[in-house]
C-alpha cells in the first residue's frame, strides 16, 4: 500500500487558511452581535449624551464660579448632576416635548437642593423630609416617563445638598449653577444630542439584519452540534432577541417623520414581521435536520450547510442561486431540506425588498414569493395603521402595566391596598425603605449613611415587582464590591494627576450609561470607580472610605429586598401569570381572526396587527420569566418555567407562521374549523389558574389533536404551509397540558 503524505508547505498552508477564516468569522460575528446589542445605536448615544453633556456643563460651571466667585466644587458638582440625569432621563423623540420636560426639569432640581439646604442645618427634620422627598419623587411618576425623570432629578438636588452641607447663603448661586446646567443641556438636547427620528430607524433597521445574521450563526453552529440541547438554547435565544429589535423598529412606525420617503408604516411593519417569520422557518428546518442529519448524504449536507452560510454573508446573486436550488431538492429523506431552501429564498427576498427600494413601490419582494400577511383589510394602508407597541423613552415598556393588573380586585373595599396604584405601592415601598436606610446607616457611619439611603432608593427605579427589585440590589452590591477593587488600584495611578482623574471620570461615566440596559451591576461597578476619582480629586480618597461605601450600599441594598418582600409586595408569580394569560388571548385572538379569514368572513382587525401585539405579548412573558428565574434563592422549578415559556414561543411562531400562510380570498372551511378549534383551546389554557389545571372539557369532548388534526389532514393538499403551521400549534399546546401527573410547576 502506498501512502501519500500532504507537504509539509501545504500543510502549514491549510492550517493557516483554516485559521484565518475561522479568525474572520469570530471578528464578522463579534461584530455583528455589537450592531445588534445596541439597536439605533441608543446605547452609544446614550454615553455619548452624557459625557458631552456633563463635560461641557463643568466647563461652564467652572467659568460661572470664578465669575462671580463662589467656590467651584459646589457649583460643578450639582450642575453635573443635573447636567447627567436631564441628557440621559429625557429621550423625547419630539423637539416640543424636550422643551416642555427640559423647561421643567432645573425647577425641580431646585426644589430638591432648596429642601436639602434649608433642612440639613437641623439633623432630624433633614431626615424626615428625606423620607417625605423619598415618597414623592417615586409616586409623581404615575403621571408618565416625564416625572420619573423630574422626580429623579429633585430626590437627586436633595440627596447632593443633603452631602454637601453647603450653607443657606450659598443657596442663591447653587440654584444658579441649576438653571445654567438646565438651560445649557436642554440646548444640546434640541441640537447636537438631538437623533433624527429616521437616521434612528435606518439604524435599528441595521440592527435587525444584524441580529438575524447572528441567528444564521447561531443556526450553524445547531447544525454543527447535531442539534445539541445548548446550541439549540442559543438559537432560541437569538429568536428572542430578534423579536425585541423588531417590536423597537414596530414602536418608531406610529411617528411619521420616521419613515423612509414613500414607505408606509403597514409596509414597513408587514417587512419586519417577514424577516422574522423567514428567521422562525430556517431556525426550525435546521434544528430539524441537525437531529436527523445521519439520513442525509455528505453532499446534501454540505451542500445545507453552503445555504447558511451564503444566506448570512454571501451577495444576493450568489445566495439565491444556492437556495433556489435547495429548495428543488426532490430526493431528500427529510422534507426540512427543501423548506430550509424555501425559507431561504423568502428571507433573501425580504432583505431586498429594502435594499433594492422594492418597499416604497405598489409590489415588495414579499408579494412576489414566499408567504405573506394579510388580513380582511390591507395591512399596508397607512390610514388603517393601528399602533400596538408604545415606547418609554425610546425603549421597549417594562412590566409594570402587567404587574398593575395583578394588585387591583373589584370586589376590594375602600381602603384595601388591592385598590392602590402601582406607583403609590412603589413610593410607600421607597420612604419606609428609606427610613430604615438612615437607621441603618447611621449605625454603621454617621457621616456616610446616605449610600445605605441611596442603595434602598434606587431599588426600586426601573423595577415593577419584587423579583425585578430583588435582581437590582444584588447587582447593585455585587458591581459596588467589583468597583471598589479597581477604584483602589485606579486611584494609585491618577494620584496626584488632575487631568488623568477627570479623563477617567468622564470615561467612566459613559461607560456607566453605555451599559446601564445591558448589566445594572456594570454600569455600578464603573460609577464606583468614578465616585474614586472625584474622592481622590477632592482630597478625602482613603481605603476606609470605601469600605464604608461597601458596608453602607450592602444594608441598603439588603434594606430594599426585604422591604419589596415584606411592605405591600408585587409578586413575580403572580405577574408572570398576568402574562402568560396575555398571550394566550393574544393567540386566541389572532387564531380566531385566522378563522374568520379562512372562513371569508370580515375581521375587526387585521392579521397584521394581531400579530404584532402577539410577539409584543410574547416579549412580556420572558421579560417577566427571566425576572422570576434569573439568580433565584429558592425553588427548583427553574428548568420547568423555561420549557413551559420555550413551548409557548413555539406556538407563537406557529401562530405567526399560520397568519403568513392565508392567502386573501380563498377560503377554506376545514382549515377555518382547525383554527377556530385551537383558539378555543388557547382560551382554555388563558383562564386556568395554573397550565397544570386548565379547566375541564366538557363531557364526551375529544382532546385538541383528535378535533384538530383529522380537519388537518382533509384540507392539507389546499393550504400546506397553514397546515403545517396548525401542526406545530397543536403540538405546542398539548405540551402545556398534563395527560397524568403534571411535570412542570408554574
Amino acid at each position: 500500500m502506498v501512502t501519500v503524505t500532504m507537504p509539509l508547505d501545504d500543510r502549514l498552508h491549510g492550517v493557516y487558511t483554516a485559521g484565518t477564516d475561522r479568525l474572520g468569522q469570530e471578528i464578522r460575528d463579534a461584530r455583528d452581535r455589537f450592531v445588534a446589542s445596541d439597536p439605533g445605536w441608543a446605547r452609544l448615544r446614550q454615553g455619548t449624551r452624557a459625557i458631552l453633556a456633563v463635560g461641557s456643563t463643568l466647563l461652564l460651571e467652572l467659568g460661572l464660579a470664578r465669575l462671580v466667585g463662589q467656590p467651584a466644587v459646589l457649583g460643578m458638582l450639582m450642575g453635573a448632576i443635573v447636567a447627567m440625569l436631564m441628557s440621559t432621563g429625557i429621550r423625547d423623540g419630539q423637539r416640543d416635548a424636550i422643551i416642555r420636560t427640559a423647561a421643567v426639569a432645573p425647577f425641580a432640581g431646585a426644589a430638591g437642593a432648596s429642601l436639602g439646604v434649608i433642612t440639613a442645618e437641623r439633623h432630624l427634620l433633614g431626615l424626615a423630609t428625606f423620607v417625605v422627598v423619598s415618597f414623592v419623587a417615586v409616586w409623581v411618576r404615575r403621571f408618565g416617563p416625564r416625572w420619573f425623570t423630574l422626580g429623579f432629578l429633585c430626590w437627586q438636588g436633595f440627596f447632593f445638598a443633603l452631602l454637601l452641607r453647603p450653607p443657606v447663603a450659598v443657596l442663591p448661586f447653587l440654584l444658579l449653577a441649576i438653571a445654567v446646567s438646565g438651560v445649557w443641556v436642554g440646548l444640546l438636547l434640541l441640537t447636537v444630542l438631538y437623533d433624527d427620528p429616521q437616521a434612528k430607524l435606518r439604524r435599528v433597521v441595521t440592527a435587525l439584519r444584524a441580529r438575524a445574521r447572528s441567528g444564521i450563526a447561531a443556526a450553524a453552529e445547531v447544525l454543527d452540534g447535531r442539534g445539541d440541547v445548548g446550541s439549540v438554547r442559543q438559537l432560541r435565544r437569538h429568536l428572542v432577541q430578534l423579536a425585541e429589535v423588531a417590536l423597537l423598529l414596530d414602536g418608531q412606525l406610529a411617528d411619521a417623520r420616521a419613515l423612509p420617503d414613500g414607505v408606509s408604516a403597514g409596509r414597513l411593519r408587514r417587512w419586519t414581521v417577514d424577516v422574522e417569520i423567514g428567521m422562525d422557518e430556517v431556525a426550525g428546518s435546521v434544528v430539524e435536520i441537525a437531529r436527523r442529519r445521519d439520513e442525509l448524504s455528505s453532499d446534501l449536507l454540505e451542500q445545507v450547510r453552503q445555504v447558511l452560510q451564503s444566506l448570512g454573508w454571501a451577495d444576493y446573486p450568489t445566495a439565491i442561486v444556492m437556495a433556489r436550488r435547495l429548495q428543488s431538492v426532490e430526493d431528500s429523506p427529510l422534507a426540512a431540506v427543501p423548506r430550509l431552501g424555501a425559507a431561504a429564498v423568502f428571507l433573501l427576498d425580504t432583505v431586498a425588498a429594502w435594499d433594492d427600494g422594492g418597499l416604497g413601490r405598489s409590489t415588495t419582494a414579499t408579494d412576489r414569493d414566499g408567504p405573506r400577511l394579510d388580513g380582511s383589510r390591507d395591512p399596508l394602508d397607512e390610514d388603517e395603521f393601528e399602533e400596538v407597541v408604545t415606547l418609554v423613552g425610546g425603549n421597549l415598556p417594562g412590566s409594570a402595566a402587567l404587574a398593575q393588573q395583578t394588585l387591583t380586585r373589584p370586589d376590594a373595599h375602600r381602603l384595601s391596598p388591592s385598590r392602590m396604584r402601582l406607583s403609590t405601592r412603589q413610593a410607600v415601598q421607597a420612604a419606609v425603605a428609606a427610613a430604615l436606610a438612615i437607621v441603618i446607616g447611621e449605625a454603621i457611619s454617621a457621616q456616610r449613611f446616605y449610600w445605605a439611603v441611596i442603595a434602598a432608593f434606587v431599588a426600586f427605579a426601573g423595577t415593577a415587582t419584587s423579583g425585578e427589585t430583588v435582581q437590582k440590589a444584588f447587582s447593585r452590591v455585587g458591581g459596588t464590591v467589583l468597583g471598589l477593587l479597581a477604584a483602589v488600584g485606579l486611584a494609585n495611578v491618577t494620584d496626584g494627576h488632575t487631568a488623568v482623574a477627570v479623563a477617567a471620570i468622564l470615561v467612566c461615566i459613559f461607560l456607566a450609561f453605555f451599559l446601564q440596559a445591558i448589566s445594572y451591576g456594570a454600569m455600578i461597578f464603573f460609577i464606583t470607580v468614578m465616585l474614586g476619582q472625584l474622592y481622590t480629586l477632592l482630597g478625602t480618597f482613603s481605603d476606609e472610605l470605601l469600605l464604608v461605601r461597601l458596608a453602607e450600599t450592602a444594608a441598603g441594598a439588603a434594606v430594599g429586598i426585604v422591604v419589596s418582600l415584606v411592605v405591600l409586595p408585587t409578586h413575580s408569580r403572580a405577574t408572570l401569570k398576568v402574562a402568560r394569560q396575555a398571550f394566550l388571548k393574544a393567540l386566541a385572538e389572532l387564531l380566531e381572526a385566522c378563522g374568520e379569514s379562512l372562513d371569508g368572513l370580515p375581521s375587526a382587525r387585521d392579521l397584521l396587527t394581531l400579530t404584532v401585539q402577539l410577539e409584543a405579548a410574547g416579549r412580556q412573558l420572558v421579560r417577566t420569566r427571566r425576572a422570576l428565574t434569573k439568580g433565584r434563592l429558592f425553588g427548583n422549578d427553574r428548568d420547568g418555567l423555561r420549557h413551559r415559556v420555550s413551548v409557548l414561543g413555539t406556538c407563537g411562531a406557529s401562530a405567526r407562521a399560520l397568519a403568513a400562510a392565508i392567502p386573501v380570498g380563498r377560503t377554506s372551511p376545514a382549515l377555518a374549523q382547525a383554527a377556530k378549534e385551537l383558539a378555543i383551546e388557547a382560551h382554555r389554557l388563558a383562564d386556568a389558574p395554573e397550565l397544570r389545571r386548565p379547566p375541564p372539557l366538557p363531557p364526551g369532548t375529544a382532546d385538541l389533536a383528535s378535533r384538530v388534526r383529522p380537519l388537518l389532514d382533509g384540507a392539507a393538499g389546499k393550504n400546506v404551509a397553514a397546515a403545517h403551521a396548525m401542526r406545530r400549534l397543536t403540538d405546542a399546546l398539548a405540551l402545556l397540558v398534563p395527560r397524568a401527573v403534571p411535570t412542570l410547576h408554574e
